[in-house]
């Protein structure tokens, strides 16, 4: 039996020693090794009760992880970067304690590593705590979901007490959960006690306080459920900023910020026209979550450029700013997933009452997440990448999709245990009985099981949690409830008295769904479990696991905390609490129906993304194939967002201009529908971009009108006397040359025979990168600034299947794989008419280059190689095969755009190399056509506009019952 707490220890102490090594090269086995059997020669009592092997791979994978580049945009203005002048003046007692804090707890040492990187960036960019001279800093960290931000702002909050702030303010979501889960990691992280109500006398130390207890800091709020900010105790026990450090953990709720706001004024060293304020009083405010209640959600107006002044914020965001302008000396960080909102806040949006709006004009970070980051392109796949040609292939096994919640798919269909549309008084029944679905009662299963192994694999001590998000309703939430506690009950008693036979379904299940699973991915902190061992480890948990029903009504708690020696086993039923913000520790199982379009919504919903070490093979997401395949969309747009930083970072950008490059991408822009209702008008830009199809539409009206106007636009080519090239080639250094076999090129092609085409082709109503009207609006309002008016047509052919006839052109197709593949084995995937056709990526990157001659073409591969992309992943650092597609288009100029046409072909060979056979997965009788479009970079390009109609319920905003 393993000694979990001798092992522990040997980690620790394994970890610190090697920490002290800063060679840049990864640590080799022999030297973790090493240093292992020294401490065992030192500590010959640890050497039976561990797995010496089960050592070995943890700490090779904490000194191995990859963690990439942050990016960094700043304003163009006259701030200092006043850290390097003070660095050796600094103590950094609180960074170096908060530093040892984490190697206990077993962050990968390269993450630490970057921990302080990026913390130290972003503190060079607040205010210089030690002048005298006033500062108002904006900025704003982003970072994916779940990947660690609070554990980002607890280090930067560390090192800015380090360097003399006085008084931190963290705002941390809107529920009593939330705002106590960060108080109680910020105890651990940054005040090294248990934050008591100030009318107890004693705290005992946790975290941080357990290395270095000396270092004392006054907290003004406390971890239990009431232990938000109170004017009255503050005044009460006397507490006054400006001798030892003050922390505030305050929930964004307009009462708790107008008591803040009162002890500024009962507290204030200073005073002005408006009142008392603090100055030579260093504050820094952490808005986690900013992106929620921190926006101004009311219009304001501007008058030649000028807000205005009489203009009345919501009234979270007016208290934000009103305590930011009560201090003259104030840093403003927020920290967020899905910064879409807050770069859409207008930057010169201010008041006379409120000062400034929270745009962060100063600076933005963009935090990478180490490699063992488990996000949407990790878990759902990525789209092709547009200049390697790669994509992520997700993680399918770990995915199951479910449809029996409702009647039927439809998205407007009322029927059923949990359909789409239904309100408070829904009773959800399955089959006309009050009981959960098969899905449900699988996932049920499915998180015993994920608790029994991680047992096995010597994981008894860590929490393990279960996710069910399926209604907005706190009613329907409770019948759910209930439900889910009978089907508990009921496989609890199976373990515990059905013998083998209640048994049965359970062996079933783990050797089908889990054994292989775990077989396929072979990850090295993920070793077989045999069922016999699960089987005993069953009987012993089964009993233990718990349900929660997290909402405002109800007076459960994730109580993580009160058992943090031998771990929680539960269930969270719940909504917005559970989608915001709220850590849901040791995360397996989540069985996920709510249904929106919204980005920030379904971003910060995905409590599933996040690190799962030693588990990931035994997660399950259990969700509809329309929300599986929304984050994908989401995974695309994320990645897009991490390139244009990049981009931006490398031609020195400021925070401004990122928001109005956001404001108009053709995918971000789609995508960002926070903030946005039914009927919001976008406006959008293609210019350097690339836009293509991968969405169709399989009816036969439309794929015939589809390939008649691609025929009609190939005719008009020919007859008009443009010029043509069959089998096109372009030469290339070096004596090479690329050439395109089997596909017809026509230059100079005239912008209205474009426009026509584009006037009569029909695209997807999904299809939001390539819509054929916002295309069309757009190049007409280029070709009135003399732009755009000249084209270049490809037709590309390929090594389809099937023969297709496009005007007097007979041409092999392009094979595309359906997204998601043809399947494993017979019976192969079949696309019926009138479903959807959905594909990873239409263009081959390659096809961008067949207009570019070799001087161009090589002005782009110089400019690509001069401006990587930044490394996300160990193996990154290939050098590029061609010149990425950002710096093709630049090479064009902005009058010539490049038009590409793919008739799709319908047929593929599948099966063993041996016994190949022809399979027609695409069952329609015409095929469909594909388009992309190469937009030149300009520097004048206009924006066009579009409305944004969202298909789900209006009525979004969750916990709405009264």
């Amino acid at each position: 039996m393993i000694d979990q707490d001798a092992q522990a220890q040997l980690l620790e102490l394994a970890q610190l020693r090697l920490a002290q090594r800063n060679a840049a090269e990864p640590l080799s086995r022999e030297e973790i090794a090493h240093t292992v059997d020294q401490l065992l020669a030192a500590f010959p009592e640890w050497r039976e009760p561990i797995s010496l092997e089960t050592v070995l791979a943890t700490l090779g994978s904490l000194f191995s992880t990859f963690v990439g580049e942050e990016s960094v945009l700043r304003a163009h203005d006259n701030h200092m970067l006043w850290l390097d002048g003070r660095r050796d003046q600094i103590g950094w007692r609180l960074w170096e304690r908060y530093r040892t804090h984490l190697i206990r707890k077993r962050m990968p040492q390269t993450a630490i590593n970057a921990l302080g990187r990026v913390t130290d960036r972003a503190l060079e960019l607040l205010g210089d705590p030690s002048g005298s001279g006033a500062f108002n800093r904006r900025g704003m960290v982003v970072g994916d979901v779940q990947s660690g931000k609070t554990g980002n702002y607890t280090g930067l909050v560390c090192k800015a007490v380090d360097a003399g702030y006085k008084v931190i303010i963290v705002l941390t979501g809107m529920n009593n959960n939330l705002r106590s889960q960060t108080q109680i990691r910020l105890d651990e992280g940054f005040i090294g006690k248990i934050s008591v109500p100030m009318d107890e006398a004693t705290s005992r130390f946790v975290g941080v306080g357990e290395i270095d207890p000396s270092v004392i800091v006054d907290w003004g709020t406390n971890r239990t459920e009431k232990g938000d900010f109170n004017h009255r105790a503050m005044s009460q026990f006397g507490i006054h900023p400006g001798g030892r450090p003050l922390l505030l953990v305050v929930k964004k709720n307009g009462s708790v910020l107008n008591g803040v706001l009162e002890w500024i004024r009962s507290t204030g060293n200073s005073s002005d026209q408006q009142g008392p304020r603090f100055a030579h009083m260093p504050l820094l405010v952490i808005d986690d979550e900013a992106d929620q209640a921190s926006i101004d959600t009311k219009q304001q107006s501007f008058n030649g450029g000028v807000a205005d002044p009489d203009h009345q914020p919501s009234r979270i965001n007016a208290r934000i700013r009103q305590i930011l302008g009560r201090f003259d000396q104030v840093s403003y960080v927020g920290y967020t997933a899905t910064p879409f909102a807050n770069i859409f806040i207008h930057p010169d949006a201010e008041t006379g009452n409120e000062f400034q709006d929270l745009f962060p004009r100063d600076f933005i970070i963009n935090i990478p997440a180490p490699e063992t980051y488990v996000g949407p392109s990790r878990l759902f796949g990525s789209a092709v990448d547009e200049e390697t040609g790669e994509a992520e292939p997700g993680l399918p096994a770990l995915i199951e999709e479910i449809d029996d919640y409702a009647a039927s798919t439809a998205r407007r269909e009322t029927r059923g245990w949990m359909p789409p549309v239904h309100k408070t008084d829904h009773i959800p029944l399955y089959d006309g009985r009050e009981c959960v679905p098969p899905t449900l009662e699988r996932a049920i299963e499915s998180f015993a099981l994920v608790v029994a192994a991680r047992r096995v694999r010597g994981q008894s001590r860590q929490h393990n949690s279960m996710l069910i998000h399926v209604t907005r309703w706190k009613a329907v939430q409770r019948r759910v409830v209930q439900q889910i506690r009978e089907a508990l009950d009921a496989l609890t008693n199976a373990v515990r008295y059905g013998g083998s036979e209640g048994m049965g379904p359970l062996r079933e299940r783990w050797e089908a769904d889990f054994a292989p699973v775990t077989a396929e991915l072979a990850l090295p902190d993920c070793p077989p479990v045999a069922w016999e061992d699960v089987e005993a480890a069953l009987r012993a948990t089964v009993e233990s696991i718990r349900i929660r029903e997290i909402n405002g009504s109800s007076a459960d708690v994730l109580d993580y905390e009160q058992n943090r020696e031998n771990g929680l086993n539960v269930i969270a039923i719940g909504g917005d609490k559970l989608a915001r913000g709220l850590t849901l520790e040791g995360l397996s199982v989540s069985y996920f129906l709510r249904g929106t379009t919204m980005y920030d919504t379904l971003m910060q919903m995905g409590r599933w993304f996040g690190y799962r070490p030693g588990y990931l093979d035994l997660c399950r997401l259990f969700t509809t194939g329309d929300l599986a395949e929304w984050y994908e969309h989401i995974a695309i747009a994320s990645e897009e967002l991490r390139r244009e930083f990049d981009r931006m970072e490398a031609i020195r950008a400021r925070p401004i201009d990122f928001g109005l490059r956001v404001r108009s991408h053709p995918t971000l822009t789609v995508t960002s529908r926070a903030k946005m209702r039914h009927g919001t008008e976008l406006r959008v830009s293609f210019a350097g971009d690339v836009s293509e199809t991968t969405v169709f539409a399989t009816d036969d009206r439309t794929l015939q009108t589809n390939l008649t106007a691609a025929t009609d636009l190939i005719e008009r080519l020919q007859s008009s006397g443009t010029v043509y090239w069959a089998n096109p080639e372009q030469a290339r250094e070096g004596g090479r040359s690329h050439r395109w076999d089997g596909s017809h090129l026509w230059s100079g092609a005239p912008a209205d025979a474009v426009l026509g085409f584009l006037d009569r082709f029909s695209t997807h109503e999904d299809a939001s990168r390539a819509s054929a009207n916002v295309l069309a609006r757009y190049i007409r309002r280029q070709v009135q600034l003399g732009e755009l008016s000249r084209w270049n047509v490809l037709l590309v052919g390929g090594e389809g299947r099937d023969e297709v006839s496009i005007g007097s052109i007979r041409m092999n197709s392009v094979l595309r794989q359906p997204k998601g593949g043809y399947g494993e084995t017979p019976p192969w995937l079949t696309i019926a008419a009138g479903d959807r056709f959905v594909i990873r990526r239409l263009l081959n990157p390659r096809d961008e280059a067949v207009d570019v001659e070799a001087a161009a073409y090589a002005a782009a591969m110089t400019e690509t190689i001069a401006n990587p992309p930044k490394r996300r992943r160990a193996d990154d650092e290939r050098a590029p095969a061609q010149p990425s597609g950002v710096y093709l288009r630049r090479q064009r100029s902005p009058e010539t755009g490049l038009l590409l046409l793919y008739p799709l072909s319908r047929r593929a060979l599948l099966g063993p190399e041996d016994a190949r056979v022809e399979h027609p997965f695409l069952d329609v009788a015409v095929p469909p056509i594909g388009i992309g479009i190469s937009f030149p970079a300009s520097n004048r390009a206009q924006s066009v506009s579009y409305v944004v109609n969202n298909i789900y319920a209006a009525d979004d905003d969750d916990e709405g019952e009264t």
